[in-house]
């Protein structure tokens, strides 16, 4: 288990709470908040498919009831809570960071955003339900909306700026939230804040690879081999969608551990960040098997934590079988790579790191279940894949990344006694890492800066990817029977000739050129 629950970042203590009548964020308030805002989509889905209006009601009201009752749970932590100032500190962390990578259109963004901007003009412009008229016949969009559906509909009462708007402040306020409830990791500490600015500063010796294979040290350092572990602001910056799950699960995971939350609670997350990101969700998934094992081992398994995680299946049920719609495009299966190159991944990438936590194996900062399950997910998941040759293991490795740059900061925070030469060690190894690693977050964040501004997306969907792609679109004929639209509106494909006029530079290719929609 983690060490015992101490005030957390900006906490006090209960009496002193009582005494100054400040008002504060719980736990179970920070929490249910999260989850209502994971039902949230899921019943905006259904509005989305154009299921009718008893449907969409009748999942509101179920989802509204679930909340209801995980609050009256048992085994919501009692200790300290967050103050409203560390909440607005936090959010304000959240945003300027949101902003450096893209959203809003502020600065440089990652030409990932095309895509992106993209689906979120057509979720705005669009119809709810409809259907793409192409040559090859009807398709839908099938894909992980769920960080667009509430800036779509501000979208659509204000306008496309309005929804990209919507989005920055939505993912702020997500990252602020899971960044409160994950409080307790940082109990005790002195000056806290150093602790996240570690774990904001994690990555990996990618300069070092990007320098083995004769590539340059000032594009996106992270492609350099054909496997890819993705340092915590890259994943900000370039998939904020897979991050916020992944980090969600985390939080929950690491707030059970801490007592914080019941574990109920923690299951009846796990169905509905699939909405977000189906693999940045799974990466949760094998230490909440860990959890529910440790509960039931000790017999603390009750009709709760049967009965709630059910209802939030069936909630979310929909949102499943919507992502599992038209799948034969997308290729799954078994990665192969040449042994070199996982030679000199692991070499690079992982080895380090294990040796670091092998050094400080006495004084890790978190559970010896959570520590060996992060490390073996990292050492099995490059085998596994699901859609893009790597999305698979870069995805669903995000929690336990979380869980190894836990460890990191607490071995680089901590004070060997003389007689530990292999804390002493790990600490120097920590140092060394930490400070190479750092290569990849100031490039990254110095490109959104000196780059040009991100031009207006004017485009929908198809005029960024022209030919569709089965991560994306599914033929409407393939689409599950039980949520496939039945009068969708029907819209014929008419892009603008420019879907932007002005270079957007490619931050992933030497060079920086223009990038060009496929």
């Amino acid at each position: 288990m983690l060490n015992p629950p101490l005030p957390a970042i900006g906490a006090e203590a209960p009496a002193e709470l009582t005494r100054s009548h400040t008002v504060l964020l719980e736990s179970r308030t920070l929490a249910l908040g999260l989850v209502g805002f994971l039902l949230l989509d899921q019943v905006l889905l259904l509005a989305l498919l154009g299921l009718s209006p008893f449907v969409v009601s009748g999942a509101a009201a179920g989802s509204a009831a679930l909340c209801a009752a995980l609050w009256r749970l048992r085994g919501w932590g009692e200790g300290a809570a967050v103050q409203p100032r560390t909440i607005g500190l936090l959010f304000a962390g959240a945003l300027v960071l949101f902003i450096l990578g893209g959203e809003g259109s502020f600065v440089y963004a990652n030409t990932d955003w095309q895509v992106r901007y993209a689906v979120l003009n057509d979720l705005v412009s669009h119809p709810w339900p409809w259907v793409y008229e192409t040559a090859g016949g009807l398709t839908m969009l099938r894909c992980p909306v769920g960080i667009y559906l509430v800036p779509a509909l501000v979208g659509k009462l204000a306008g496309p700026w309005a929804a990209q708007i919507a989005l920055l402040v939505q993912d702020a306020a997500l990252l602020t939230g899971l960044g409160a409830l994950a409080a307790p990791i940082f109990s005790g500490m002195r000056r806290p804040w150093i602790t996240l600015l570690l774990v904001l500063g994690s990555s990996g010796l990618d300069v070092i690879g990007q320098r083995l294979y004769g590539g340059s040290v000032l594009v996106h350092l992270e492609q350099w081999d054909e496997m890819q572990y993705t340092a915590v602001v890259t994943l900000a910056y370039w998939v904020p969608q897979h991050a916020l799950a992944g980090w969600i699960g985390a939080a929950f995971y690491l707030s059970w551990r801490a007592g914080k939350l019941p574990l109920a609670a923690l299951l009846c997350l796990v169905p509905a960040l699939a909405l977000m990101s189906p693999l940045g969700g799974l990466g949760i998934v094998p230490f909440v098997i860990a959890a529910s094992l440790s509960e039931l081992v000790a017999r603390r398994i009750g009709i709760a934590e049967i009965a709630l995680p059910a209802v939030s299946v069936a909630l979310a049920l929909p949102s499943l079988l919507y992502l599992a719609s038209g799948l034969g495009g997308v290729s799954t299966g078994t990665s192969h790579y040449a042994v070199e190159v996982y030679v000199l991944f692991y070499l690079v990438e992982v080895v380090p790191f294990l040796c670091v936590v092998w050094l400080s194996r006495r004084s890790w900062n978190l559970d010896r279940v959570t520590v060996l399950l992060s490390v073996a997910m990292l050492l099995v998941l490059p085998f596994g894949r699901v859609g893009e040759k790597i999305d698979f293991m870069m995805r669903v490795s995000i929690p336990s990344l979380v869980f190894i740059a836990i460890v990191m900061a607490g071995v680089l925070r901590s004070s060997p006694a003389a007689q530990d030469k292999d804390g002493k060690a790990a600490r120097r190894i920590a140092i060394c890492l930490f400070l190479i690693g750092l290569a990849v977050p100031i490039g990254e964040t110095a490109r959104a800066i000196l780059l040009p501004r991100a031009p207006e997306v004017r485009c929908g969907y198809y005029g960024v990817v022209p030919t569709g792609y089965p991560t994306y679109i599914a033929p409407y004929d393939r689409m599950i029977g039980a949520i496939r639209p039945e009068h969708p509106a029907i819209v014929p494909i008419r892009e603008p000739s420019k879907c932007w006029d002005i270079a957007w530079p490619d931050a992933a290719r030497p060079g920086f050129p223009e990038y060009v929609p496929l």
